[in-house]
């Protein structure tokens, strides 16, 4: 093993890391005092190593890099040996998102424990659309929002929670809190209203808030308010799920017109979004 960089935080040596590894250059992080150490395994590979270096440094936002992430994080080698106290990639990733990322994930949690153990009708009745937006009171408008919190299977909840915690704790990182809140508001009501103007008001899930991070994390990265950048193929595969979901070649229910709602408020938002002191 051959020392190559130390890096402060542990998403550059990993964003390092994967594309090192899809360079077929074996690599491993470990941390000490200093911060998150990358090595390479083959001693022979270290020129070369020193080289994609370089070339990281001088253009960090590269699309290759970015692309090398997505690549090697839905791969089994997502878990790269990284030792910290013995903690996970996924605690660090949950370590370093915001208080309101933590806050919507173990509410969205507890409320589906809750719908396991029957409270389903309660629930529902408390947390779901309203039935008709015409005679709706003032004690329901939490309602417009909160079918965000409700989901109707365990795969549903696991993929929605894994989108909302990675993109929503990078946005919250270096947006702020706020920003999250605002987002999250304004997908949910954008995704909401859209699917009961166009189908009903029967759905429930994050998704649409979840299309709402990526259309304004998308947009946003291209107009330069933001670090972070989506890679053209996640953006691009999420917009082939949205048109399986419209085409309905699979068997299972979709509030469709929830994401693309959610997906154009968080689009619009990030379009005529004034530029802050952070960018």
């Amino acid at each position: 093993m051959r020392h190559l960089a130390t890096f402060a935080d542990i998403r550059t040596a990993k964003a390092v890391s994967d594309y090192l590894q899809n360079q077929q250059i074996d690599n491993e992080i470990s941390s000490d005092e200093q911060g998150w150490c990358l090595f390479i395994a083959d001693e022979s590979q270290l020129d070369r190593a020193q080289q994609e270096l370089e070339q990281f440094v001088n253009n960090p936002y590269d699309q290759k890099y970015l692309d090398a992430s997505w690549i090697r994080s839905q791969s089994a080698d997502i878990y790269t040996k990284v030792s910290k106290s013995n903690n996970s990639l996924f605690k660090q990733i949950w370590l370093e998102t915001g208080i309101v990322t933590r806050i919507v994930s173990l509410t969205v949690l507890v409320i589906f424990a809750l719908q396991i153990v029957g409270f389903h009708p309660w629930i529902y009745h408390y947390l779901g659309f309203p039935i008709s937006l015409a005679a709706i009171d003032i004690s329901q408008l939490h309602q417009l929002v909160t079918p965000a919190f409700m989901h109707g299977s365990l795969v549903h909840l696991l993929f929605n929670l894994f989108w909302w915690i990675w993109l929503g704790g990078k946005l919250e990182v270096e947006k702020g809190s706020g920003l999250l809140i605002n987002l999250f508001l304004i997908s949910a009501l954008g995704a909401h209203l859209c699917q009961y103007s166009m189908v009903s008001g029967s759905f429930l899930g994050l998704s649409g808030v979840v299309y709402g991070l990526l259309g304004y994390a998308w947009v946003a990265g291209k107009l330069n308010k933001l670090k972070l950048q989506i890679p053209n193929g996640i953006f691009i595969m999420m917009l082939l799920w949205l048109v399986v979901g419209f085409a309905e070649v699979l068997a299972i229910p979709m509030a469709n017109w929830a994401h693309l709602g959610g997906m154009i408020a968080g689009m619009v938002w990030a379009r005529f979004e004034k530029p802050t002191r952070s960018n």
